[in-house]
């Protein structure tokens, strides 16, 4: 009997802006991870800028192409689909609206290749004209359109009968061996009993002035509380120039813009917060939240968007509509002195994401779409 012929992998090429720091190219990074474990695939990955953040993405099996121009032009539509041609994947799997029109072409033009289209990452309250018109083009020739949220299918409202959602997924292996707390807490100059942080991105899309208003708040019941908001940011970023003068004359009141260590300083707090600029922006699922609550940290964010899809009201912590810093800085102080409640929300909070935001359930559900559309 002849030898059973050995059989093709099955070739996935991502297309994504950077893979610098981002909830996106966080999830990103770790679907690669899980299909690298697989003999199943090859992967490629194209991204416009050269900027990788997470220094794990250089142990995976990824061939990775960087476009020539920097900025997105008429030429990248004719060098990306150079590099499709000589790659000739089965899937072009897009992250980024810009990155899915520009793929728009390839896929027209290629034998048999399919565009899974990740574009949808967030909920925003309103789409401008032109993110509407790229948007309607792209669900249009993609032959699934995936979110991360049911909020973000509502707010974009591609064709129901190709779209589906995929909820993030978390490489538990990122929170094991952490180091202790004291060390961290001593490493950022922190000597309070308790400590909330904000994990994002000093811009327009996130509230810091909110947040460190209700730190402000909060230090006319009790000082014993510091607030960290850990920020991603460039030198001159103004948002975080504003933070800072903010907290001119609060020392518990820390501005932080980035850390490499953002899991460890996360361990070492007590409840994690995410304010949005929710008249602009619209959480998906962010990374920062599920993060905090795989780390067993109760949650305060704004009762928007997909938050509402993994934030329960008094349960694993507390949504906010338009409470004042002093109300929400009422709710802290009095979940601080119940600490019974405070460990009861972390828990639940945790066990919310072993249940359903793992790396396994994730990976297993967009195998399953590379699968069907095979």
């Amino acid at each position: 009997m002849g030898s059973k012929m050995k059989k093709e992998k099955i070739k996935i090429l991502f297309f994504i802006g950077t893979l610098g720091s981002g909830g996106k190219e966080r999830r990103l990074l770790e679907l690669m991870t899980y299909l690298n474990q697989s003999e199943n695939f090859s992967l490629y990955l194209v991204t416009k800028q050269t900027d990788v953040m997470f220094d794990n993405f250089f142990k995976l099996k990824v061939e990775w192409i960087s476009l020539n121009s920097k900025k997105l032009s008429l030429g990248s539509f004719f060098e990306f689909s150079k590099i499709v041609r000589k790659i000739n994947p089965d899937f072009i799997h897009t992250w980024g609206n810009k990155y899915t029109f520009i793929s728009i072409p390839s896929k027209l033009f290629g034998k048999n290749i399919k565009l899974i289209n990740s574009q949808i990452t967030s909920a925003p309250p309103k789409l401008s004209w032109s993110e509407r018109l790229i948007s309607r083009l792209n669900f249009n020739f993609s032959d699934i359109i995936l979110s991360n949220s049911f909020a973000g299918i509502d707010a974009y409202n591609p064709p129901k009968s190709k779209s589906a959602v995929i909820y993030n997924g978390l490489n538990f292996k990122r929170f094991i061996d952490l180091p202790d707390k004291k060390q961290i807490r001593d490493k950022f100059g922190i000597s309070t009993e308790f400590v909330i942080v904000m994990v994002a991105s000093y811009s327009q899309n996130k509230d810091y002035d909110r947040f460190f208003k209700v730190g402000q708040a909060l230090q006319k019941l009790r000082n014993d509380t510091s607030f960290l908001g850990v920020g991603y940011c460039e030198d001159d970023e103004p948002f975080f120039k504003n933070a800072v003068a903010l907290c001119h004359g609060f020392p518990n009141l820390i501005p932080i813009p980035g850390t490499s260590e953002v899991e460890a300083l996360v361990n070492a707090c007590d409840i994690g917060v995410l304010f949005s600029n929710t008249e602009l922006h619209g959480e998906g699922i962010s990374n920062a939240i599920i993060e905090c609550m795989a780390l067993g940290k109760p949650v305060i964010a704004n009762d928007a968007g997909g938050t509402k899809e993994i934030v329960k009201d008094e349960w694993n912590g507390y949504l906010i509509q338009d409470e004042s810093p002093d109300e929400i800085a009422l709710k802290i102080h009095n979940l601080l002195g119940q600490p019974e409640t405070l460990k009861k929300m972390g828990e639940n909070s945790k066990e919310r994401i072993l249940q359903d935001f793992s790396l396994k359930k994730m990976g297993t559900e967009f195998e399953n779409i590379y699968r069907t559309l095979s």
